[in-house]
């Protein structure tokens, strides 16, 4: 019976790790991968594809593990995140390396989404104890994602999907093998399907798909920003968030007994939370950029390898875990959710711009930039704790899902919106600098292999390379430029979610726990109100 729930609880972190891993591994990987396909200018989709899926379907694999039963559904979570893996390895065409991304992040929201409750029936007795095990394999998978990639890539980076197929197979059998009968009522469950809001949710996914295309096909130049194909996509993702909207507000005021909103309009008069909501927005925004970005100036500029790119990271990433369990701790008796994420957004500034002020300098010392992605690591920490806990003591306790599932959704939007906007801005950088026009040593014939292999500028003639490079640099102060706004944006909206009368986080979680004894409380919301859950990208 304890070696079964070992494995059992042992298979469900390995689920939670496993998605968030893939997160960022294949950020020291991604030049590799370009290189080989001769294609850099598609190779951002590998991460976005991933991440869009995996924040569309968060919400419809916890409810549709209401119906179906918590086995069934996350071992067909593992299994499309194996057979997602598989694509990706077999993968031969940048095409389907995106589509097996996505197919990965569809396994990877499922594993995710399902793991908290899944330890909590069948991990330890306590929840504090499952709190803890999500903590620690959170900041496992945080460490351990740009360090593994770029140990495998120094190899082959297909080795980074072919490394969770064992493990995926594992658990699968695991899963059949060792869990439980489901004794749920089959006859409440099926009830449970018509309150889904399947179209809400088909409608942020459209919503938030379309936008990041737009902006990464027409910043690519795939497409010009007045093609039909941008435009259509611009206005249908506008009109998709307007009758969001609209049907959100229908279902929170007149149909809220007969479908459950995945957002409740209401949430948004709270000012502390629509703050902080905007707040973790806004955090995302530079972070997954910055995963991405800096491993990439590593290996351009500082001459990096992936594994050097993925230790180098390392501070950053591990400044962060650090700092959101220091978040945690700070509001574990007292209510410092504000002044926590005031800090968190300070210490962002801080690194931003000490990282912009530096970033022109081909000469920077890399020692700075650990320190400066250091320090804006453990304010990306302290905010996504904070606004983890802000959104749990904010919301009411039948909200506490959506609340949770908003803050996680803003959280990696707006790490594609970042994403996006950086792609944008070096492809304008470039084109500006180096098009037709513009006077290059480079020459068109040069440009396009800047587009398809970014590595190509070490091989080129040194008054191109050096040209290539001033341009390359330019666009990184750009970008980071833009992160700084967007962080000062951020602390501003963290100044606003102060309340001199805060609520106690200590009645709050009392008030859960009660919930979840008198059974008033649904299956897909959180027993913890831990700040690990913010580790996640």
């Amino acid at each position: 019976m304890v070696l079964r729930q070992i494995i059992l609880t042992i298979i469900i972190c390995g689920g939670l790790m496993f998605s968030c891993l893939d997160t960022s591994i294949v950020s020291t990987a991604l030049i590799s991968v370009s290189v080989e396909f001769e294609n850099y200018q598609d190779t951002p989709w590998t991460v976005l594809s991933y991440l869009l899926a995996y924040m569309s379907f968060v919400v419809g694999f916890s409810k549709l593990s209401d119906i179906y039963g918590r086995k069934n559904i996350l071992a067909v979570s593992w299994l499309l995140f194996t057979l997602g893996s598989v694509w990706c390895g077999i993968a031969r065409h940048m095409g389907k390396l995106i589509a097996g991304r996505a197919v990965q992040g569809l396994g990877g929201s499922g594993l995710y989404s399902l793991a908290q409750v899944c330890l909590l029936e069948q991990g330890p007795s306590r929840p504090e104890v499952a709190g803890g095990l999500v903590g620690i394999t959170l900041s496992i998978s945080f460490v351990l994602g740009p360090l593994l990639g770029g140990v495998i890539s120094e190899w082959n980076w297909r080795g980074i999907f072919w490394f969770n197929i064992p493990f995926g197979v594992l658990a699968v059998l695991g899963i059949y093998a060792l869990w439980p009968e489901d004794r749920r009522n089959r006859h409440s469950t099926t009830a449970t399907v018509s309150k889904i809001d399947f179209l809400g949710n088909a409608m942020l996914a459209a919503a938030s798909v379309l936008l990041v295309f737009a902006m990464q096909e027409a910043g690519s130049f795939v497409w010009s920003w007045s093609s039909p194909v941008i435009v259509w996509s611009l206005v249908m993702s506008g009109t998709c968030w307007v009758l969001l909207g609209v049907w959100e507000y229908c279902l929170s005021h007149l149909f809220a007994q007969q479908i459950q909103p995945i957002f409740p309009m209401h949430l948004l008069r709270n000012r502390a939370y629509a703050l902080c909501l905007l707040a973790t927005l806004l955090g995302g925004f530079s972070y997954i950029s910055l995963i991405i970005k800096i491993p990439e100036r590593l290996q351009i500029i500082h001459g990096d390898n992936a594994l050097w790119a993925g230790v180098h990271l390392l501070p950053m990433l591990g400044a962060c875990a650090f700092g959101s369990f220091l978040g945690g701790a700070v509001s574990k008796q007292a209510n410092l959710t504000s002044q926590t994420l005031v800090a968190g957004s300070t210490l962002q500034v801080l690194g931003l711009a000490l990282l912009f002020g530096f970033s022109t300098s081909l000469g920077l010392e890399l020692d700075l930039l650990l320190v400066f992605t250091a320090i804006y690591g453990l304010g990306v920490g302290l905010s996504f704790a904070a606004c983890t806990m802000m959104a749990a003591i904010e919301a009411h306790s039948d909200d506490l899902a959506a609340a949770q599932g908003a803050v996680a959704h803003a959280r990696v939007f707006g790490g594609a919106l970042g994403l996006a906007v950086c792609t944008i801005v070096f492809n304008e950088e470039l084109q500006t600098s180096l098009g037709p026009g513009a006077g290059s040593q480079l020459g068109q014939q040069g440009l396009d292999q800047i587009h398809r292999n970014l590595l190509t500028v070490l091989s080129l003639p040194d008054a191109a390379r050096l040209e290539v490079i001033g341009v390359y640099l330019d666009a990184f102060t750009d970008q980071v430029f833009i992160m700084v706004i967007v962080a000062v944006v951020a602390l501003f909206s963290s100044l606003g979610t102060y309340r001199s009368r805060a609520s106690n986080p200590v009645d709050v979680m009392l008030q859960l726990k009660e919930g979840d004894r008198s059974g008033a409380r649904g299956d897909l919301e959180l027993s913890s109100v831990s700040s690990t859950r913010s580790l996640v990208r």
